[in-house]
């Protein structure tokens, strides 16, 4: 039904890719690549929704599961982004229950939630019987990302319709005084994600983070967290420039 949950269904973890760049040449490039998911961000990006439809469909063309975080944790946003085909939603700035709530109801249909019938692109990949199997098709993260979402993470995690959270490290770092950082070895922060993880296995949800490099992807892995994230697409394309130039110019 989703190739991320195909992956837990084997026992592995989930790697996605993610872009901060508008284009469905390049998304449809790296989901031919060996990522399980790739992951459209709204939030800290220039995407609109106009460019992310065709994004989703290269993404999902290429071979992997198209992925988005919302801008805002938002039911109309939700509703209108699973019904252009992403089949795995990233809620940002989850701090409560009650927001974690919200955003549960608007991926699921009644009688367990309140999404407004109308799967566009769905119904292309899942046919007529969509409806009955949308909940499956679909992986749901919040994010972790504020003090304030650490203090209430039991409450989050036991909200219905959810399938875990996802640890936005650089905002957390912020909020618990650090500087803004991915990868960080500061010792509260590396606490903190710890634990995180830890709750969210005890509670029966997969966790999920956000990733620089390659190397802390693998060692999240090696960790136990199930949906991994490495180095967005200008990262990438900033990092090959670097070397190019340094090559050309040595």
């Amino acid at each position: 039904m989703n190739r991320v949950r195909e992956c837990w269904k084997e026992g592995r973890a989930a790697l996605a890719g993610w872009l901060q760049l508008s284009g469905s040449l390049h998304a449809e490039a790296l989901a031919r690549l060996e990522y399980d998911a790739v992951v459209v961000d709204l939030q800290h990006s220039l995407t609109d929704f106009a460019s992310v439809v065709p994004m989703l469909s290269a993404i999902e063309n290429g071979g992997s599961e198209p992925f988005v975080r919302l801008q805002v944790n938002d039911p109309a946003d939700t509703m209108k982004l699973l019904d252009a085909g992403a089949y795995g939603v990233i809620a940002p700035l989850v701090n409560s229950a009650e927001d974690a709530k919200r955003f549960a109801k608007a991926l699921h249909y009644p009688p367990h939630g309140v999404r407004s019938y109308g799967p566009r692109r769905p119904s292309l990949r899942y046919g007529s019987t969509y409806s009955g199997i949308a909940s499956e098709t679909i992986v749901a993260f919040v994010m972790i990302e504020t003090r304030l979402a650490l203090h209430n993470i039991d409450e989050i995690l036991a909200v219905d319709g959810i399938d875990g959270v996802f640890i936005g490290p650089t905002d957390l770092a912020l909020d618990l005084g650090h500087g803004p950082t991915v990868d960080s070895d500061q010792p509260e922060l590396v606490a903190a994600i710890a634990s995180i993880r830890e709750k969210a296995h005890a509670a029966h949800r997969r966790a999920g983070i956000f990733c620089g490099s390659g190397d802390y992807a693998r060692k999240k892995i090696s960790e136990g967290f199930d949906f991994v994230t490495a180095a967005p697409d200008l990262t990438l394309l900033m990092g090959a420039a670097r070397a190019v130039i340094a090559q050309a110019r040595s």
